[in-house]
């Protein structure tokens, strides 16, 4: 019996494995019906708003649930009570969420500007170059960042914030930071 099972895990793998290999037909590129727009001013405007917000370390985002409720996609605050509750000593823990971590730098920049912003359909994008001055602990660095915005519930709730690879950081999205345990 245990042959047999043995035999049928081996072909149900391998069946796994034939059906993932690329097919030798070439993908298709297609004109997207999409075209993508300037991001609308009212989510433009929840950016700067949630921005200004993350900026104090008081109130934190993390325990601020009406903030939570305004500026973050339902997903998003899923995650972040997920990875909360990871933590079992916040205070003693450098890593725990805060304000910080939703801009993305533990070290803020010392300037920012929106330098491109993108709408498909229900989702937005804004990008955002980050400099650090000479008194930081980046001095000279510049990084992009792109805050993903969802229209949902009638108003523009961050969904995600990605940061680019630079000198002092890696790539990271932030919804996947929240996953990870």
């Amino acid at each position: 019996m245990k042959k047999y099972a043995l035999t049928f895990l081996l072909l149900s793998c391998a069946s796994c494995v034939f059906a993932q290999r690329p097919s030798a037909v070439a993908i298709e590129e297609v004109k997207s019906k999409t075209a993508a727009v300037a991001a609308p001013n009212e989510c433009l405007l929840a950016f700067r708003e949630l921005f200004r917000y993350l900026q104090k370390n008081e109130p934190s985002i993390v325990r601020d649930e009406q903030a939570q409720k305004r500026w973050l996609t339902q997903e998003l605050r899923k995650g972040l009570l997920q990875k909360v509750a990871t933590f079992t000593s916040p205070q003693d823990n450098p890593d725990f969420p805060g304000n910080g971590t939703f801009v993305g730098s533990w070290d803020y920049p010392t300037t920012y500007s929106i330098v491109a912003s993108r709408r498909y359909g229900k989702r937005a994008v804004i990008d955002v170059l980050y400099k650090w001055g000479p008194k930081t602990n980046y001095p000279g660095d510049e990084r992009t960042t792109s805050f993903i915005f969802m229209l949902e519930e009638g108003s523009w709730k961050l969904d995600d914030v990605y940061t680019f690879r630079g000198e002092f950081v890696q790539a990271e999205s932030l919804s996947q930071y929240f996953r990870e345990k």
